[in-house]
Order: C-alpha cells, then sequence, then structure tokens
C-alpha cells in the first residue's frame, strides 16, 4: 500500500487508456485545491463531519471516514517518518478499533522497542476491543 490512500490513484496511475487521456475541459473533473497533495498529519486529524466536508461530492466520501482514517494511518506507519508519530499515537484514543488498531501497527514501525513498549504499557490497560488488544500483542513481537 505504501503511501496510497484510496484505490483510485493507483487504478488510473495503471489504467492503459489513461496514456491517450488529455486534460478535461469541464472544470467540474478537475481535482478541487485542497486535495491536490493533502498532508498526512492533516489528513489524520479528520473527524467524521470534515471527512464528509472534504470529500463530499468524491468518491472517496464512500470509503467512510473509519476506512479512510485507517487507510491514513498505514501510510503514516509505511511513511518512516517518526515525527508523524504523535499523530499514530493520538489516535490510540479515536472512537473506532479499526482506527486504533492501525495505530498500534504504525507506531510499531516508527518507534523503537523501549518507545514501543513504554507506549504499549500506558494505552493497553485502557483497551477493551479484543482486535486492537492482539494488535498490541503481535506489534510487540515484532523486532525492531
Amino acid at each position: 500500500m505504501g503511501n496510497r490512500i484510496y484505490g483510485c490513484d493507483d487504478c488510473l496511475a495503471v489504467c492503459p487508456w489513461n496514456s491517450f487521456a488529455s486534460v478535461a475541459r469541464e472544470a467540474k473533473f478537475h481535482a478541487r485545491a485542497e486535495l491536490a497533495a493533502p498532508g498526512l498529519k492533516d489528513l489524520s486529524r479528520l473527524d467524521d463531519a470534515a471527512f464528509r466536508n472534504l470529500f463530499r461530492n468524491s468518491p472517496v466520501k464512500r470509503t467512510g471516514r473509519d476506512r479512510f482514517i485507517r487507510n491514513v494511518v498505514i501510510a503514516i506507519g509505511n511513511s518512516g517518518d517518526a515525527a508523524l508519530a504523535p499523530e499514530a499515537e493520538r489516535l490510540l484514543s479515536d472512537a473506532s478499533p479499526l482506527v486504533r488498531a492501525m495505530a498500534v501497527w504504525a507506531l510499531s514501525r516508527l518507534l523503537d522497542a523501549p518507545d514501543f513498549t513504554t507506549m504499549r504499557d500506558a494505552h493497553l490497560v485502557r483497551e477493551h476491543d479484543t482486535n486492537v488488544r492482539h494488535e498490541w500483542a503481535d506489534a510487540s513481537t515484532i523486532e525492531r
């Protein structure tokens, strides 16, 4: 998945018919400026209302906020940018277990073992979702 957040970009990049495409004249087909190159930090901070507003009239909206943020968190983990670890840590308190589980995974990729263990010990005691608890356990066994 790398840094891809929504599948359409992959499809557009590999579609052989796009080699014949030209820039659309119709303005409705142009990307909105605020969607041109959003940062992972900004995207990770979208609540449901902000997500719906940003992606109104866009196919991205169909994926829903929780699955979209899950993908953002995967991109954060794949980024190798430890400066994004606080964003993943913040999402350990997200209402969605799906998002929390991927935040654990991302942190396991961004933090060294002692820092990850400290964070696990602080957050695991408050986590009640079985899948998120499994993610903490699985991530704890990864060699760093």
